[in-house]
C-alpha cells in the first residue's frame, strides 16, 4: 500500500463474506459500525480483513500509517477476523482505534459483568444459552438468579431482533430453538408514567457524548421504525425529542449524566454507543453498550430534520479521534468517502 496520500487505514473484515461487500470503491458491513460515513471525501487505504488472512500468499505492508481505524465492531460473529487483527496490529506504532481485544469483550454478557455495581445504574442479568436442551438452559438460568419475564435472542443480533419475550420456563421449552447460541436478557418494565416507551442513544466517542435519540412506543420492543410508524402521528412526541438536541449530550440531568459518564469509564472501545432508558426513579436502564449501533440513519421528512443537529459534533468528535483537524460547520455531512485502490 502506497502511503503518500494517506496515513488513515481503515480495517473492514468479516468472518463471513456475506457480511461484508465490497463494490469498486464503496463497502457495506453487515452488523458493524457506520460512523466512517462521517469522514466524506477523507482520504484512507482500506485493508480486508479474512479469517484465513495470515495463509494469503500475498499480504500487503501495513507500516507506516498513523492511525489504525477498526470498523469490525460485533465480537460474536467476528471472533476470527478479530483475532487476527489483534495479531497483525502487535507492535504497530501508529494509533488503533478500537483495538480488536476490546471489540473482542464487548459481548452483551461481558458487557453486562463489566458494568455491574455502577451506581444508579440497573444492569439487567444476562446469560448465555445453547438451543436444543430446555432443560440445560434453565439450569443455566437457575444459576444465573435470572427471573422471568426474559428476552430471547440469537448472539450478535441487534436492530430489536428478538426471539420472544418469555414468560416462564414452560414457555422456554417451547421457544429455545433446537441449535444455536443464544442470549437471555432479564426483563425490566421501563414504562414512563403516560404508558409509552422510551429508549435513548447517545454515543461516546473519544470522550465526547453524543445524544443521537430518543425514540417512543407503545411497545416495549423499540427500534427504528418506531418513529414513522408511531411518533410521526404524534407531534408532542416529537417536539420532546426535538428538545433534546438543544444539547449535545441531551440535556439529561446531571445524576444520569454522572452514570453514563462511568459507563465510559468502564467500557475499553474509544466509539460506541449506549441504549438505555430513565426509570421512575431516577435511574439508568441499560440495554446495551457496544461499536454495533447505527448513527447515519436520517429520515427523508422534514419533520425529523432536527436529528442532523448530532452530525457536526460527532463528525469533529470521529475527526478529533483519529487525529484530523475539524471541518468546516457549513460542510455539514460530506458524501460517502471514496478510498484510493489497496
Amino acid at each position: 500500500m502506497a502511503r503518500g496520500d494517506s496515513s488513515l487505514l481503515y480495517i473492514v473484515g468479516a468472518d463471513r463474506p456475506e457480511q461484508l461487500q465490497i463494490t469498486g470503491n464503496s463497502f457495506q458491513l453487515a452488523g458493524s459500525t457506520d460512523l466512517y460515513k462521517l469522514l466524506g471525501q477523507q482520504p484512507y487505504h482500506r485493508l480486508h480483513m479474512t479469517p484465513n488472512y495470515f495463509r494469503q500468499a500475498r499480504r500487503p505492508d501495513i507500516d507506516g500509517y498513523d492511525t489504525f481505524l477498526n470498523l469490525i465492531t460485533e465480537p460474536e460473529h467476528n471472533s476470527r477476523v478479530l483475532d487476527n487483527l489483534r495479531k497483525l496490529l502487535r507492535g504497530q506504532h501508529g494509533k488503533v482505534v478500537n483495538r480488536p481485544e476490546a471489540v473482542l469483550r464487548s459481548t452483551r454478557d461481558q458487557v453486562a459483568r463489566r458494568l455491574a455495581g455502577i451506581d444508579r445504574l440497573v444492569v439487567p442479568k444476562v446469560a448465555r444459552l445453547r438451543g436444543g436442551s430446555p432443560q440445560a438452559a434453565a439450569r443455566t438460568l437457575d444459576r444465573s438468579g435470572m427471573p422471568y419475564p426474559l428476552i430471547l435472542r440469537e448472539s450478535g443480533t441487534h436492530t430489536g431482533k428478538i426471539i420472544s419475550l418469555v414468560e416462564n420456563a414452560s414457555a422456554l421449552a417451547d421457544t429455545l430453538p433446537s441449535r444455536g447460541e443464544f442470549i437471555a436478557t432479564e426483563f425490566v418494565d421501563f414504562r414512563s408514567a403516560d404508558g409509552l416507551y422510551r429508549k435513548f442513544r447517545v454515543f461516546f466517542i473519544g470522550g465526547q457524548m453524543i445524544f443521537r435519540h430518543m425514540l417512543v412506543s407503545e411497545n416495549w420492543n423499540v427500534h427504528a421504525s418506531t418513529r414513522s410508524g408511531y411518533m410521526a402521528d404524534r407531534q408532542h412526541l416529537v417536539d420532546e425529542e426535538e428538545a433534546r438536541f438543544a444539547q449535545p449530550d441531551g440535556g439529561f440531568p446531571e445524576a444520569v449524566l454522572a452514570t453514563l459518564r462511568a459507563i465510559r469509564g468502564r467500557i475499553e472501545l474509544d466509539y460506541f454507543g449506549i441504549d438505555f432508558a430513565l426509570l421512575a426513579n431516577g435511574e439508568v436502564l441499560l440495554f446495551e453498550a457496544n461499536a454495533t449501533m447505527n448513527f447515519i440513519y436520517f429520515p427523508k421528512t422534514a419533520q425529523f430534520d432536527y436529528l442532523r443537529a448530532c452530525i457536526m459534533p460527532a463528525t469533529n468528535a470521529f475527526r478529533e479521534l483519529l487525529g484530523l483537524a475539524p471541518v468546516p460547520l457549513e460542510l455539514g455531512l460530506n458524501a460517502l468517502a471514496r478510498p484510493r485502490p489497496d
